[in-house]
Order: C-alpha cells, then structure tokens, then sequence
C-alpha cells in the first residue's frame, strides 16, 4: 500500500477544503466560483455585486479560514471578471519581518 498521494487524491483533497471554506461563509461562497492556482493563489469569482461586499466586510476572517483551510498563500476577489481585491493571506509577524532583515 502506496503512502504517495496521487493526482486523483491530491484533487480530491483539494475538493474538500474548498467545500470546507465555503462552510463558513455559506451565504456568499455557495454562489461563488473557487479556483486554486498552481501558484497557491485562491481566486474568488462573484457573480453579484452584494457578494463582494460581504466578503469585503469579512476579509480579516476570510483571510484566515483561506490560509488555515486551503493553505493558499494569496486571495483574490473578482467581480464582473476584474479583480477587486487581492492580498497575502497572512499579514507577516514582527519578529519575522526583524529575522528577513537581519
């Protein structure tokens, strides 16, 4: 029995934690579309206008269930096929911003 994880488990996986993040914000992302780049970006794609503005008003939140769940290291919100919002999903520490500069 092979302990490797295969293509087919790693999209089942990847599956999971998106039905996972969409479990806490189930107003909003139920309707949205989530695509998971090979770069670790999760892109968000709203199709109305008052789903933007409710991630919007719970972006801090948003950006830690997408870290934690998904382990993506960036997030965008897109509407209308434009990017209306983008950022790190993790805000660097003190200490590790002192340890990048040292």
């Amino acid at each position: 029995m092979s302990l490797e994880l295969t293509v087919e488990d790693s999209l089942l996986l990847e599956k999971h934690r998106l039905e996972r993040l969409r479990s806490f914000f189930a107003d909003t992302l139920a309707k949205c579309c989530l695509h998971l780049d090979r770069n670790n970006s999760l892109k968000i794609h709203c199709s109305e206008p008052w789903m933007v503005d409710q991630l919007l008003s719970e972006i801090e939140q948003l950006r830690w269930y997408v870290w934690i769940l998904v382990g993506a290291k960036r997030l965008s919100i897109c509407f209308a096929q434009e990017e209306v919002y983008r950022a790190s999903t993790r805000k660097p520490s003190k200490r590790s911003q002192r340890l990048h500069t040292a």
